[in-house]
């Protein structure tokens, strides 16, 4: 298969594009530049278009002079930047989206992929689904979006929902977890803070993060978000618009802190105690409800938060080529 993936050199992307090739398919990735360095041993591996998803024409062209069979969208503005330029935060992450939508359905695609985000539930009402509950939140809970980055993905989810009833696209609509993955810290900044975490006793350095260990959140690593892309790609049918894809688990940012240590002996790390360590004053903090995806996609979470967290250590070894932590033994 022919895979057009948008954002394919991204944090989340360059993991994707790796994973296609390694299951026989093939790539093409569309990016804005040619930033290989998540993924540097690859380079050379795979046809690097650079486009700009906002070019509708250009899209078209590509999809067809490609022979492009499915397409996974994730290119998109990250906060704070669509919050600081809040038209451009719109055109990229909900204008954009439609563009690939409607690029899909003049060249003929049928499956298109869109990566989500929790973050279009947007403000959680206190209750159930909140602290200390957090009973988990399913794909037809109300969404309340707040900041951009919220709006504009509930928008491009909605489109997408269109272009299925209108014109029978199979677009699935992903929405993550709060994810964790190498290159977040150095390339989404102030999303960031988990990896802060890590990066920081990676580095034998101390993390003092004044409050929210009490906090509960589901953690996903990267690889699951992969995983959760490739059965929306490769399932016979996607039945539903919208899935939920994370691990089904919470875990408080004091969990996290001693899922480090343990993976790091002696990691030097400070949590007070309450909630909303990112200072949203947003409830965003939820367990999502995966049941649709494993139902319907045959998607299965595969890493618990030990199990992350050793694979974030490894992966960022690889990036850097070092091994200067010792990981223990399993």
């Amino acid at each position: 298969m022919r895979v057009l993936v948008t954002g394919g050199l991204g944090v989340n992307g360059s993991w994707v594009t790796r994973a296609l090739l390694e299951k026989g398919h093939v790539p093409v990735v569309l990016e804005t530049r040619d930033d290989t360095s998540l993924l540097p041993d690859l380079a050379g591996s795979f046809p690097v278009v650079i486009a700009d998803i906002m070019d509708l024409d250009r899209m078209v062209e590509i999809l067809r002079d490609e022979r492009i069979d499915a397409i996974v969208h994730l290119a998109a503005l990250m906060p704070p930047r669509c919050q600081s330029d809040l038209r451009l935060g719109f055109d990229v992450n909900a204008l954009g989206a439609v563009n690939v939508f409607e690029a899909a359905k003049l060249a003929g695609i049928r499956r298109v992929v869109f990566t989500s985000s929790k973050s279009a539930y947007g403000r959680v009402p206190v209750g159930p689904h909140t602290y200390p509950t957090y009973v988990p939140i399913s794909e037809d809970h109300t969404c309340d979006p707040v900041i951009a980055y919220d709006v504009g993905k509930l928008a491009a989810e909605g489109m997408a929902a269109n272009y299925r009833r209108e014109h029978g696209l199979e677009i699935a609509s992903l929405r993550f977890g709060t994810i964790l993955a190498p290159g977040k810290l150095a390339r989404h900044g102030e999303v960031a803070l988990l990896s802060r975490i890590l990066e920081n006793a990676m580095a034998g350095e101390p993390t003092v993060i004044e409050r929210g260990g009490d906090e509960i959140d589901d953690i996903m690593f990267v690889g699951d978000v992969v995983g959760g892309i490739l059965a929306a790609l490769e399932a016979p049918s996607v039945p539903s618009p919208v899935y939920n894809i994370a691990t089904g688990v919470g875990t408080s940012l004091y969990g996290f802190a001693e899922a480090v240590r343990r993976a790091i002996p002696g990691a030097d790390i400070e949590i007070g105690p309450g909630l909303d360590y990112y200072g949203y004053d947003v409830t965003y903090y939820t367990i999502s409800d995966i049941t649709r995806a494993r139902t319907e996609l045959g998607y299965e979470p595969a890493y618990d938060i030990d199990a992350s967290i050793r694979a974030y250590i490894e992966a960022a070894q690889r990036l850097r080529g070092t091994d200067s932590v010792s990981l223990p033994t399993a």
